[in-house]
Formats: structure tokens, sequence, C-alpha cells
């Protein structure tokens, strides 16, 4: 794209996106119908317009970052001081000339609060407007040259002057519309939130959140409605209350905690109503305050709840998940809860320190937790690893001598990087059959990985432990030699995780990550705890997959689609300011984020054209352990957004804080691998499918081939049609 054509979209998406960011959203079409509704005051839409252009060239012209210009996140509170201006101020030429100067100080402060707000992890909302408004109206006050609108107060001259007679028209159809009085205040408080104090704008707002989203307008009427039930219990109406309709707080407290920053859930919902009096009482107060400065509390009891509630939530110690806060901003509380609970299901195992098992090769679990033996009470916690040939057996011969032992010798490797916290070297070993009760742990290992979190390794041989105490070890490191030391009759490695660096300490219940179980058939355990009597062994890498997937920043791939007519593009591997690296197609624009882990590849977010190669890629390779394992499965699940569902999609976001119904499925499997001279060949198919009362609404498969430590070839079956594309790195 050139640097022109990427200037102009920028700007574009600046404008519309400070329009839509004003109900925290990104979407093109509620931006367009907000842009309408600005416009029905056509002077308070000029004043609007401009003040948004202003501020995100001002923004521009300040070098500040490109993302938040275009997201709009500098324009809507200058975006709202404009309209506020607009309705509140007489259209003159001197009005249209401070209204650049006091767009550029909403700015200013924008920046300002993003710095202060930002340093607690915190929102500024729209703190900027509110002060910026405040010190404009009062201002103003003292320019002989501006005056006050009458809009507001001689609305039907006002709509004929600006929109004609068939604004006017419209405008009186729905005002002979016999509304219930609480959804005619609900209407106009949607209205209010843009300066637009009638029903025809807050019906329009609604079929945009409608169409923006269905969890936001169900959190409207959630807001709206709580706060009018809880005005007629303590005897209050809120459509006498304010001219301007200061009902339009809680529906924005409502959307922000309800769903935008907290993932919609029955617990955000049920914050939501009990917010609603508090926001009742900061509205009733912060009037009390402003009153004798004759300003209106606009959006300030919104910001306070909000900021107060978010604030309270960094300091959880517990019930992280009653409500959840948003990790990772999508605009649109459908994407927010979807991605949330698909994070969860996915990444469940990510909250836990990653342990490696502590061998090489296939091991067997002898004992397991609360084992036949010796795993009991408060040790009860603990494994024991030993070797088997095909047969079951542990040992060659007749096994009286500790060599006869597979196990014994083989190396011993760190679970996880860690300081060496405790050794214990110079225990004979024993002979089979025999014990030495006094030295009950044997030749140990105790190594400290986190505060409170350590693993022990026991029954060492004599004299193998190659680093001493205050050592640092390395995950997959050889640290020691399995032997037949302490209360050991026969050669085996005793594994622990526990909370204190002693020797003898109590057992703590932790997972052990990516590993395979392999004794008929091999299965994935992304977290687990290895069972009695399992076969178990770390992912062996499959340098075919291992280096294939290894996407370095900087590398480009380019590909070709083979049909009727050949397409070809290029992917291209980058990384964010957070360090997070993606694939992006060149021609689309289109994202594909990813990690990376040696071991394990998987995608994690995809933002971007659905048409384009790169998103058929993300569903063939939404998970791929890098070994080989012929005919294992890999399942996993995808966020429902990620496949077209129709009607349903919609049924689902209604639903969706209470339950989840459709759940796109993926699963991959292991198919050939074929030794070559240049290394091996890999093929690999995979599927994705969309199921609904025992019924496929949509299946693709794919069939990736690797080689020469590269990805070769995708092929795509998709509605019948099937398209192949060869890739080739640059």
């Amino acid at each position: 794209m050139l640097k022109s054509e990427k200037l102009i979209s920028e700007s574009v998406s600046g404008l519309f996106n400070s329009y839509s960011m004003v109900f925290f959203s990104k979407n093109r079409i509620l931006a367009a119908l907000l842009i309408v509704i600005s416009f029905f005051d056509i002077y308070a839409g000029l004043a609007g317009i401009i003040s948004v252009l202003i501020a995100n060239l001002a923004a521009r012209f300040l070098g500040l970052n490109h993302y938040n210009i275009s997201s709009g996140f500098y324009g809507f509170n200058a975006l709202l001081v404009g309209l506020g201006l607009g309705m509140a101020v007489q259209p003159s030429f001197a009005f249209y000339a401070i209204v650049p100067f006091v767009a550029f100080t909403t700015l200013l402060l924008s920046i300002t609060f993003e710095g202060l707000l930002g340093k607690y992890g915190l929102p500024y909302l729209t703190i900027p407007f509110l002060i910026s408004i405040w010190l404009a109206e009062l201002a103003i006050r003292s320019y002989s040259g501006l005056e006050p609108s009458d809009s507001g107060i001689f609305t039907m001259n006002t709509l004929y002057a600006r929109g004609g007679e068939q604004v006017l028209k419209i405008y009186n159809w729905f005002g002979d519309v016999e509304w219930p009085l609480a959804i005619e205040t609900y209407f106009k408080s949607l209205g209010a939130i843009f300066f637009q104090y009638h029903l025809l704008a807050g019906i329009i707002i609604a079929i945009g959140l409608l169409i923006y989203s269905r969890i936001a307008l169900l959190l409207s009427i959630l807001g709206f409605g709580a706060a009018w039930f809880f005005y007629l219990l303590i005897g209050a109406n809120m459509h006498d209350l304010d001219y301007g309709f200061i009902g339009f707080n809680f529906i924005l407290t409502a959307i922000a905690l309800g769903g935008f920053f907290m993932i919609a859930s029955k617990w955000s919902l049920l914050w939501v109503l009990i917010l609603t009096p508090i926001v009742s009482l900061v509205i009733s107060g912060t009037t009390a305050l402003l009153l004798p400065y004759q300003l209106t509390v606009y959006s300030l009891p919104f910001n306070i709840v909000v900021l107060m509630f978010l604030y309270a939530m960094k300091f959880r110690e517990r019930m992280l998940l009653k409500p959840e806060t948003v990790m990772v901003q999508h605009f649109s509380p459908e994407e927010n809860l979807y991605a949330g609970m698909n994070a969860r299901e996915r990444f469940r195992n990510q909250s836990y320190f990653q342990f490696g098992l502590p061998f090489y090769g296939t091991w067997q679990v002898t004992q397991g937790h609360e084992g036949k033996h010796t795993h009991r009470d408060e040790w009860k916690y603990a494994w024991d690893f030993v070797v088997c040939d095909e047969n079951g057996m542990e040992f060659s011969e007749d096994g009286s001598k500790t060599e006869n032992y597979y196990c014994f010798e083989k190396p011993v490797l760190a679970p996880a990087d860690g300081w060496i916290e405790e050794v214990v070297d110079m225990i004979d070993d024993n002979e089979p059959g025999e014990y030495n009760l006094a030295q009950n742990w044997g030749n140990t290992i105790v190594i400290k990985h986190a505060e409170g979190l350590y693993s022990k390794l026991s029954h060492l041989k004599k004299q193998s432990i190659l680093f001493p105490r205050g050592t640092y070890v390395y995950k997959g490191q050889v640290i020691a030699w399995c032997g037949n030391s302490g209360r050991s009759p026969f050669p085996h490695l005793h594994f622990q995780f526990q909370n204190t660096p002693f020797i003898g300490s109590k057992t703590m219940l932790y997972p052990f990550s990516q590993y395979i179980v392999s004794n008929l058939n091999f299965a994935l355990r992304l977290s687990g705890i290895p069972e009695e009597g399992q076969l178990v062994q770390n992912i062996e890498t499959e340098p075919a997959l291992s280096e294939a997937f290894n996407f370095v920043p900087g590398l480009v791939i380019s590909y070709a689609i083979e049909g009727d007519k050949t397409t070809e593009g290029e992917w291209n591997v980058k990384t964010d300011m957070l360090n997070n690296r993606y694939l992006e197609c060149r021609t689309t624009g289109a994202k594909a984020y990813f990690r990376y882990e040696g071991r394990l590849f998987y995608f994690t977010h995809y933002a971007g054209s659905k048409k384009s190669l790169l998103f058929h890629f993300f569903l063939a390779a939404y998970k791929v352990p890098l070994g080989f394992y012929k005919d294992m499965p890999v399942e996993d699940t995808f966020p429902p957004t990620i496949l077209r569902s129709g009607p349903l999609r919609l049924l689902q976001d209604v639903v969706s804080p209470f339950f989840l119904f459709l759940k796109p499925s993926y699963k991959l499997i292991y198919k050939d691998c074929e030794t070559l001279i240049t290394g091996n060949r890999v093929r690999i198919y995979s599927e994705c499918k969309m199921r609904f009362a025992g019924k496929d609404l949509e299946n693709r498969t794919f069939e990736m081939q690797f080689a020469d430590n590269h990805l070769k070839s995708l092929d795509i079956i998709s509605n019948k049609k099937q398209h192949k594309a060869v890739f080739k790195y640059l």
C-alpha cells in the first residue's frame, strides 16, 4: 500500500472510529448512523466533525501513535465537545473560529489523562470531554460575540430551520405515536448521548447497536431498565429528573462494565444491577455540586463509577472470573466473550508454570498419586518413573544387578528453569531388593522455580549430580543420572512438586505440560497428571515441523494458489509492540497471531478478511504439536465467530453470557512421515467443523505437506471446492 493510500485509509478510519468509539466500537455501520444523527442539527454536526478532524490532524502532527489515531482514541472526546457546544451556542463565524482550539485542548487533555490513568491500567473514558466542555462553557460566558442557542428550547423551529419540512414531519410522526413512558425515555436517553433529545435519534442508535452488538443492546436495556425500576422504588421518575435525560449514564455504564471492560456473563450483569443505585447517587450528588456553577453533569457519573469499579478489580485476590476482566480488547462484547471463553478452554494450562517430564524417551509410571506403597498422606502427590521394554519388563537378564535395570544411569533432566536449592550426592546405591531406611530420599536435587514452587528429584546415582547448590539450570538440561539410593529397592526416579525447599517437604498437586501418553495409541496432554501404568514422554520434535513453524520475524513466504487463474501473494512475519509474532498477508492486510513454544505451535487470534489464504492456514494449523505421532488426534475449539452460522449466530449472541451452543471444532491427524536424503517429508490432515443439532453447518478439510524443513503446500477442500496453494520461502 502506497504511503498516500495508507494516510487516507488511516484518516477515514480515524474519522469513523471517533464516532463509534463513543459506544466502545469500531463498527463502520454504527459510525455511519451516528454521523447521520449528529447532523440532525446541521450546525452541531458540523462542529462535531470539525472537532474530530482537528483532533486527529493535530495528533498526527504531534507524532502520536498511528494506531490510536486510526482507532478514534484521540477523536471521540473532541467529537463530543464539538457536538455539545454546537447544540449550546448559536452558530456564527466566531463560534466556528473557536471550535478548533477547543478540539485541540481536548486532545491535550486526552493525552494527559492517557498518561495519568494509563499508569494504573485505567481508561480515560470521557474525562477529557467533561473538563473541556466545562472550561469552554465557563469561558464562553465572557465572550460577547457568542450567544446561547435556542435549539433545545424551540425544537420544532430548529428542526424546520435546519432540516426542512420533511425532517419535521418525520419527527412529528414519531412524536404522535403513543409510546410507553419508559420506552420513550429509553430512546431519548440513547439520543442524549449524541446531544439529540428526541425519539428518532434514539431509535436509530438502537438499530446501530443491534447491528454492532446484540449484547451491547441488551446491556443498554438492562442498565436503563434497572435504573427505571430503582427510581420507581425510591419514588422518583427518571423522565422528570433532568432535561438532558441522565439515563444515558446508566446505559454507558452497563455497556462498559457488562461486556466491554469485563467479559459478558451472569456476573457482569449482576454487577450492572448492583452498581445502578451507585450511579444514581453519584448523579444526584454531582448535580448538586455543579449547580452553583450552572454546569451540566453530562457523563461524570458514568466516568466515576466505571473507573472506581475497574480500579477495585485490580486488587482482587480471588473470584477473578466473577466477573472476568477483558485482557485483549476486541471492541465487541461478543468478540470479547467468545475470545475469553475460547482462551480459557484452550490455554487453561497456561496459568501454570510449564514443566516438562524430567527424562528423555518413554518412561512408565510405576506409582502415581496416592500410590500403593509410599505415596500417602502429605506425600501423596508424587510419581515413580522407570524404563520398560516392549514386554513391560524393567530389567534385562535376571535383574540381580542395578546395571540390569533399563533406567539405571539414564540422564535426569531439569523439568524447568530454576536455581538448585539443595543437593545430596554421597549416598551409596542399593543392590536390587535392598533398602536404605536411614537415608530415605537417597541422593536428591531440589530446584526452586518460583516463590513457593519447587521440584524434587530423588534416588539418584551416587556422585552423579552435575551441579552444586546455587547453580541456575535450564529446562531440559541434564543434571544427574537415575540411580537406586535411599528407600529404593529397585532403580527408579522419584519426582514431586513442593512448596518449600527442604528434602522431605510435603508434596503439592501440580501438572506436567505438553507430553505424550503412548500405551495403545498416541494421545497429547497439554496439561495433566500422569497416571499409574501410563507410558509417557515429552514431545520429541520432528525437524520438518519444528523448523517449518519457526516463523522468524523478517521471513517472507510467497504463495501461488493453483486454479483456473493462478493467484499469487506473500506473507510477512512481523512482531507488534508487545513482541507478539504474527503472519500478515501483504494483499489483504489480514493478520494471524501465533505462539511458537519449541514443541508446540498454535494460533491465538485472527483479524482480517476471511477470504484470504492466511485464514485457511489459520484454520488448518490452529494447533500443531511439533513431533510426528502417526494417527494421533489433536483436538481444539474455535470461537463461535470463526465460521459463518447465519441466524444461529444472532441467537448465540443473545444467550452467550449464559450458554454457548455453537462450538466450531478443530481436529488434526498425523498421516505420513517419509524419509528423504534432505530430511523427512510429513503430511498432516486437519479439519474445521461446525455442528448444530447433529448436523454439519460447515466443514472444511486441509492437507499440509512439509519437506526440507519448510511448508510446501496446503490443500483446501471447502464447500465442495478444492484449491491447492504452493509455498516458497524468500
